[in-house]
C-alpha cells in the first residue's frame, strides 16, 4: 500500500539528511569485512536448580571468515585489539504469534587467537594467531565460548566502533575484592576465579520454562561478531541463526541442531512477519524492526512488534508510531529479556501516535524487545521512530520503514444501551469499494433476538428513552433500514452490507448502529442499542480524522 503524501514527504526528507550526516562512524578502517561464515554445535553444558524452575549454560561454535581485502587483529586481552562474538537464543511462539529472546543478556567472548583455515575461502595470508589473514577462518569450538575465562559483559563493549577498553573492565577488576588502585589495565580475572563461577557461571543462560516446547513453537540461536573499525556496509554477514530443537530426558536438556544456517537478525526467522530496519545516519548502529499484523477480529487489528539492537551503541528508548486520532487502542503489552515487570516499557497516545518509552531500561545491543496491541486501525506502509537513550553524536532519534495503524476504516462513536451488557457492533473485513462479501457482526445480542442494521451518513446525537442514537437526519430519509436478521443462539448476528464498485464513494464516511429486539429493554422496552459505528468507504485515500 502507498505512503500518504505527507508522510513520503517526510520519508524524503528523512533521506535527503541523512545522504550527509554531520557526523561518521569515526575509526573505519577499509577492507574490513569479517563474516559469520559458520554457525555450528548447539551444546548443553550444565544447570542450577531444579527442573522445571531451573537454569541452564548454552553455548555455540562460531566461524569467523575473513572476506576483506585486510588483515584483521586478533590479539588475546588484556590487548584492546581483537574480535568480540555474542550469543541470543529466540523462540517464535505458537503459530509464529510472537518472536521472543530467551536468553538472558549473555556475557561476550572476547577473542584470543586466530587460526588460518580455508572454511569459506581459500586462506591467502596465513597468520601466527594474533590476527586473522586475508581469506583465511578461525573457529571457536563450543569450549571455547563457554569458556568463562574469556566471557565479560556486554555494557563494556561499544558495539557500533567495535571498540573495549580494558582499564577499569571486568578482567581488569577480576571477582575478588580489588583495592581501588587495581583499576590498572592489568588482567586480575583468572583461571581460579573463572573456574569458581558455578556451573552457569557467565554463559549463555536460558530458564528451563523457555525451553519447555509446544508442538508448533521453533527454536533458534544465534551469534554474532563485532569486528573494530569494520564499515557498516560490511556488517549484514556479522550476524546470523540456527534452528534448533529441545528436549528434556529428565535430567538434563539436548539441543540438537536442525536446518540451515540463515544470515542476519534473527527476526528473519519470525514466519509471516515483515522485517526492516533504521540507522542513525553513519553516527550509530543498526536496529532491526519486525511486525506482523493478524486480523481484523470484532473489528480489531492486532499488531506485533519486535526491535532486534544489532550494534547501536546509544540504545533505544522509545518506539513511535503513527496512529489516527480516531482509532482504538487495546489490550497493550510489552516483554524485555528480564521480565521484571518493575522497569517494563510505558505506553500512551499521543495526537497522531501511540508510543512507547523508557527511562531506565533501553534496548540495548544484541537484545530483542516486544510490543503489541490491538486497534481499529488498519496497517499501512509508514515510518517506525527509534528514540536514542544515551546522548552522544547524530540524532536523537532515526526511523525504521514498516507497517503501521495508520488508517482508521472504523471506529466506535459511542456506547449502546440494553438491560444488561449492550451488544456490539464490528466489521467484517475492510470497507473497500467492489468489497461484495463485506459484512459486519453484531455479537452480544439474546439468543434469537431480532437484529436492525441502521446506516446514515450523517452523524448525529439523539436521545432514545435512555439510549443514545448516532445516526444524523430523519428515519427513511438520511437514516436508512440496511439490513435485518436474527442472532444465532450464541447471541451473534451477521449482516452483510455490500460495498458496490462505485469511485464517488470513496472517502465517504458512512454511520451505523443496530436495535436489538428482545422483547425487554430500555428503547420502549422491546430491546436495545448497539454501539455506533462509524466506517469510511473505499481504501485509496490513507487518511486519519
Amino acid at each position: 500500500m502507498a505512503l500518504p503524501p505527507l508522510p513520503q514527504l517526510a520519508a524524503a526528507a528523512l533521506a535527503i539528511g541523512l545522504g550527509a550526516p554531520a557526523f561518521a562512524q569515526s575509526n573505519v578502517i577499509p577492507g574490513t569485512d569479517v563474516s559469520l561464515g559458520i554457525l555450528n554445535n548447539f551444546s548443553y553444558l550444565n544447570r542450577q536448580g531444579t527442573f522445571p524452575n531451573g537454569t541452564n549454560a548454552l553455548a555455540m561454535a562460531t566461524t569467523s571468515c575473513n572476506l576483506g581485502s585486510v588483515n584483521v587483529p586478533w590479539f588475546e586481552p588484556m590487548n584492546e585489539n581483537h574480535p568480540l562474538i555474542a550469543f541470543l537464543v529466540a523462540r517464535e511462539d505458537d503459530n509464529g504469534a510472537r518472536m521472543v529472546q530467551i536468553s538472558d543478556r549473555s556475557h561476550v567472548k572476547h577473542g584470543f587467537f586466530a587460526l588460518s583455515n580455508s572454511q569459506c575461502t581459500p586462506c591467502q595470508v596465513p597468520s601466527n594467531g594474533t590476527f586473522l589473514g586475508i581469506g583465511c577462518s578461525d573457529t571457536y569450538a563450543v569450549s571455547n565460548n563457554a569458556n568463562n575465562f574469556y566471557l565479560a559483559p556486554a555494557d563494556e563493549i561499544d558495539p557500533w566502533l567495535g571498540t573495549w577498553t580494558a582499564t577499569c573492565s571486568f578482567f581488569d577488576a577480576g571477582t575478588a575484592p580489588q583495592p581501588s588502585t587495581q583499576c590498572d589495565g592489568i588482567r586480575s580475572f583468572s583461571f581460579a576465579q573463572s573456574n569458581n563461577l558455578g556451573p552457569v557461571g557467565n554463559r549463555v543462560r536460558v530458564r528451563d520454562e523457555d525451553l519447555i516446547p509446544s508442538p508448533s513453537q521453533r527454536f533458534f540461536y544465534a551469534s554474532q561478531y563485532v569486528i573494530r573499525g569494520e564499515p557498516e556496509i560490511a556488517r549484514r554477514n556479522n550476524l546470523g541463526s540456527r534452528q534448533f530443537v529441545p528436549n528434556w530426558t529428565g535430567s538434563l536438556w539436548t539441543v540438537p541442531t536442525t536446518g540451515l544456517y540463515l544470515a542476519g537478525s534473527v527476526l528473519e526467522r519470525w514466519t509471516g512477519a515483515e522485517v526492516s530496519s533504521g540507522i542513525n545516519g553513519l553516527d550509530d548502529g543498526r536496529v532491526y524492526v519486525a511486525v506482523k499484523v493478524t486480523g481484523p477480529v470484532d473489528g480489531l487489528y492486532h499488531y506485533e512488534y519486535a526491535l532486534h539492537n544489532r550494534d547501536n551503541h546509544r540504545g533505544v528508548s522509545e518506539l513511535r508510531l503513527p496512529l489516527c486520532n480516531t482509532a482504538g487502542v487495546v489490550n497493550i503489552g510489552f516483554r524485555d529479556v528480564d521480565l521484571d515487570a518493575g522497569n517494563d516499557w510505558s505506553a500512551v497516545t499521543e495526537p497522531g501516535a501511540l508510543v512507547f518509552s523508557t527511562t531506565n531500561n533501553p534496548l540495548r545491543w544484541n537484545t530483542i524487545y516486544n510490543f503489541w496491541f490491538d486497534s481499529t486501525a488498519a496497517p499501512v506502509d509508514g515510518l517506525a521512530t527509534l528514540g536514542a537513550f544515551a546522548p552522544g553524536a547524530g540524532a536523537d532519534s532515526f526511523d525504521a520503514p514498516i507497517q503501521v495503524p495508520g488508517v482508521a476504516y472504523a471506529t466506535k462513536i459511542g456506547p449502546g444501551c440494553d438491560s444488561g451488557a449492550p451488544a456490539s457492533l464490528v466489521p467484517n473485513g475492510l470497507p473497500a469499494l467492489g468489497n461484495g462479501a463485506f459484512s459486519l457482526v453484531s455479537s452480544g445480542n439474546a439468543p434469537a433476538a431480532g437484529v436492525l442494521l441502521y446506516g446514515s451518513t450523517l452523524q448525529g446525537s439523539l436521545p432514545l428513552d435512555g439510549c443514545t442514537g448516532y445516526l444524523g437526519g430523519s428515519l427513511g430519509a438520511e437514516i436508512v433500514l440496511l439490513n435485518t436478521t436474527v442472532a444465532d443462539g450464541a447471541g451473534t448476528a451477521g449482516l452483510p452490507l455490500p460495498i458496490p464498485l462505485a469511485p464517488g464513494l470513496e472517502g465517504l464516511a458512512f454511520h451505523l448502529q443496530g436495535v436489538t429486539l428482545s422483547g425487554s429493554g430500555p428503547l420502549l422496552g422491546i430491546g436495545g442499542l448497539t454501539d455506533g459505528l462509524r466506517i469510511v468507504l473505499g481504501g485509496a485515500t490513507a487518511s486519519c480524522e
